[in-house]
């Protein structure tokens, strides 16, 4: 299963919507703010490619989401399976 350390960088004023949003998906997991507009988050998928697209959709479907940073991305899984 392919996973993702990110940084969701927000508008300061929307920070706490965009988190509010982020822990209702079954599929990220949060771990809190810091320096009042960055969210620090992990992304769960089944595939490289449904990653790839859930990061789009968080941006492009929360408002106040400026950008979205991997950390960290983990698909070894998914090429020891091929």
């Amino acid at each position: 299963m392919p996973i993702s350390g990110v940084v969701i960088m927000t508008q300061p004023e929307k920070t706490e919507n965009v988190l509010a949003l982020l822990n209702q998906k079954d599929d990220v997991t949060t771990y809190g703010v810091h320096k009042d507009y960055h969210i620090i988050a992990v992304l769960e998928a089944d595939s490289s490619r449904r990653l790839e697209e859930m990061t789009k959709e968080i941006q492009q479907e929360m408002p106040g989401v400026l950008g979205i940073f991997p950390a960290y991305v983990n698909f070894e899984n998914e090429v020891n399976e091929t």
